[in-house]
């Protein structure tokens, strides 16, 4: 459906003496498939739907933060104009409570359109890239990513061209392990190229959009690499099979084929890594884990998730330094070598 068919509905409606609302697919794991390997919403006719009312009181607020959305992205694709997230909150920040509550109105519009952020001219970034690459953009700029701190391309939809020999793409959870084994010089440690790519935590619809697009090109592993702990592993996940909260374009984000290398909840004994307790919360999110719809072709994670469940002890990838180039010279040629990923 399209922003100007939605609002001439509203229109219709409101003139009628209609109640005006927007249904849209409702995300939550009932109401989605596994399929290719990666999570999607189920097809129109058996999706369960949500809606939002303009006379509802609950629902009135976000009906609107939903149309002047609607009406900023039209505007933003009739003029080829683009905006960030961030740009938009601070257009709205008198009338709601933060950032976040922007993000989920415009995955809403998302969802409601069927189409992902990037198709709306509205951009967030904040992934890095580094490694033998080149890439070359629509407007005839290249970028290359042999230079520390690079910043993934705003739109990926710009990419026109991916020069590269690297043999697979490593992705760090956190900048800090990124920035460090920059410092540890292991592109020249491991005997293959490769490309490092980190989304600093969870990671913008963006980051996961340009991995998916460099692995489709390229058509060479993916390796991630996050903290042994729910945040981590979750982090794992939605590279690899997508979200519940982005199921309605899981199909342009997710890398079914990619690999988790580590940090396993096993490896914190075997590896002697600093670890603490989970709190309950994070005891919560394991369970939670355990029950979501791919763990059932994935025994190898169930598994490190029950290791996890048990010993009920977690550990960040810092807790993995134990001298200066463990990482480089140690951790990652043993996993590599033994191809300890699952």
């Amino acid at each position: 459906m399209k922003i100007q068919d939605i609002f001439l509905q509203i229109f219709s409606d409101l003139t009628s003496g209609r109640r005006a609302a927007l249904k849209f697919k409702r995300r939550c794991y009932e109401n989605c498939i596994m399929k290719d390997g990666i999570l999607q919403l189920k097809p129109e006719g058996e999706a369960l739907e949500s809606m939002l009312s303009s006379t509802v009181t609950r629902s009135h607020m976000n009906f609107k933060l939903v149309i002047f959305i609607m009406k900023k992205i039209q505007v933003l694709l009739e003029t080829n104009s683009k905006l960030t997230k961030r740009e938009l909150y601070y257009q709205l920040k008198d009338m709601i409570s933060g950032q976040g509550v922007v993000d989920r109105a415009i995955n809403l519009v998302s969802c409601l359109l069927d189409v992902g952020m990037w198709a709306l001219n509205i951009i967030a970034q904040k992934g890095l890239i580094f490694g033998n690459l080149k890439i070359m953009l629509s407007s005839g700029e290249t970028i290359n990513c042999n230079v520390p701190g690079t910043l993934i391309p705003q739109d990926i939809n710009d990419i026109v061209e991916i020069h590269s020999d690297a043999y697979f793409i490593l992705v760090v959870e956190k900048e800090a392990i990124f920035q460090k084994l920059l410092e540890e010089d292991i592109p020249n440690k491991l005997t293959r190229p490769f490309i490092m790519i980190t989304g600093k935590g969870f990671p913008d619809l963006n980051t996961q959009l340009f991995l998916r697009k460099l692995w489709i090109i390229m058509s060479i592993p993916v390796f991630i690499l996050v903290d042994a702990d729910p945040h981590g592993i979750n982090i794992m996940l939605n590279y690899r099979f997508g979200s519940v909260a982005n199921a309605h374009v899981s199909h342009h984000l997710a890398v079914p084929k990619a690999r988790w290398l580590g940090l396993f909840p096993s490896e914190i004994t075997t590896f002697n890594v600093k670890n603490q307790a989970m709190s309950s919360n994070e005891q919560k999110m394991v369970e939670k884990l355990l029950k979501t719809p791919y763990m059932e072709d994935n025994p190898g994670i169930v598994e490190e998730l029950k290791i996890l469940k048990q010993n009920n002890l977690k550990a960040g990838l810092e807790g993995l330094i134990k001298t200066d180039l463990f990482l480089s010279q140690k951790y990652l040629p043993y996993k590599f070598l033994h191809q300890k990923f699952i």
